[in-house]
């Protein structure tokens, strides 16, 4: 839900209460706290450090300065937009009854008030080429509203860097866009530079319609797209499009499936990664299948009926899906 209204914030605090808990959004700080939870220290690009964003950063978390890179925790914070609102989460389990409505799956209505913009750190942009790493993740390019041309040419030319550099996976999560002609001049411009892209089941099926053949429809995407793997994950299943071994690909899945699992228990990324006791899984997800060079690798996911939290999920699941395909072995 967005309400264009910067101020909108402290209504909705006066009408349901202060927030139970803060902490980051988007995709890469999702992915980075979920990294920085196993042991890792992931580099973010993070313009704003301000005390508010500062705060809910995991300190493991590396930054690029102008001499080298710190941890998150490390940093002082700088001055920043203090009157900028975050975004709310208003979260529903499963079986919450209210004015004659009953929750049949756990979910949440978010709340944004003032559209962010892409977190262009010019230190990161440097900086990131030189350091060895297995994977490169790149989100948010979803939104960027008038700036779009100037923002995704600064992403191309590190995205290029990283070529250069020889960083062996470079992965797009999509996330939702307000057009197909947003997300067309998006993939136009980074497609090339990138080797796989993901995204919610949600999300691909706004790409293509429901009821279709996820496996096909996945490897004619990639096929347009000129990228080696399409990822799409699911509540009860992850499924991955692809020209490679299928039982890394296999392995994959099962490590974003089950790191997403144990976020939905807990409610926040965990350290040591385990099937919940409380979850069960599906037996309808789709089917494996080999066809023009394209293979489709499927993993069922451990399901929640009533997780603690449904917020960082897919995020989470990214950080494990890409873990395997940063490891050397």
């Amino acid at each position: 839900m967005f309400i264009d209204d910067p101020l909108g914030e402290r209504h909705l605090t006066d009408l349901v209460g202060e927030p139970a808990r803060h902490q980051p959004g988007g995709t890469s700080l999702q992915a980075c706290w979920s990294w920085a939870s196993i042991g890792l220290r992931p580099l973010l690009s993070l313009a704003d450090r301000s005390p508010r964003q500062l705060a809910v950063v995991d300190p493991n978390i590396r930054l690029a300065t102008p001499g080298g890179v710190s941890p998150a925790g490390d940093l002082q914070p700088e001055p920043g937009d203090v009157s900028r609102p975050a975004n709310h989460a208003l979260e529903f389990t499963a079986g919450t009854e209210a004015a004659g409505v009953r929750i049949d799956r756990s979910s949440r209505i978010t709340v944004v008030f003032q559209r962010k913009a892409l977190q262009h750190d010019p230190h990161f942009d440097v900086l990131s080429p030189t350091i060895s790493a297995g994977v490169g993740l790149v989100s948010g390019l979803n939104g960027l509203g008038s700036g779009r041309s100037a923002a995704l040419s600064r992403v191309v030319g590190v995205l290029d860097a990283w070529r250069e550099a020889g960083v062996p996976t470079v992965h797009l999560e999509l996330a939702e866009y307000r057009s197909v002609a947003e997300l067309g001049e998006v993939l136009a411009a980074v497609a090339p530079y990138i080797h796989s892209i993901g995204m919610s089941q949600d999300e691909f099926q706004a790409l293509v319609g429901p009821g279709r053949d996820i496996g096909r429809e996945a490897a004619g995407f990639a096929d347009h797209h000129g990228v080696s793997r399409v990822v799409v994950h699911s509540d009860r299943w992850a499924l991955s499009v692809h020209t490679s071994d299928p039982e890394r690909e296999r392995l994959a899945l099962i490590a974003g499936c089950l790191a997403a699992a144990c976020r939905a228990e807990s409610g926040r990324p965990l350290g040591r990664w385990r099937v919940p006791s409380r979850s069960d899984f599906a037996s309808g997800i789709p089917a494996e299948t080999s066809s023009d060079g394209w293979r489709t690798t499927v993993a069922s996911s451990p399901y929640l009926t009533r997780p603690h939290s449904t917020i960082g999920l897919g995020d989470t699941f990214v950080s494990g899906h890409l873990l395997v395909h940063a490891a050397n072995s």
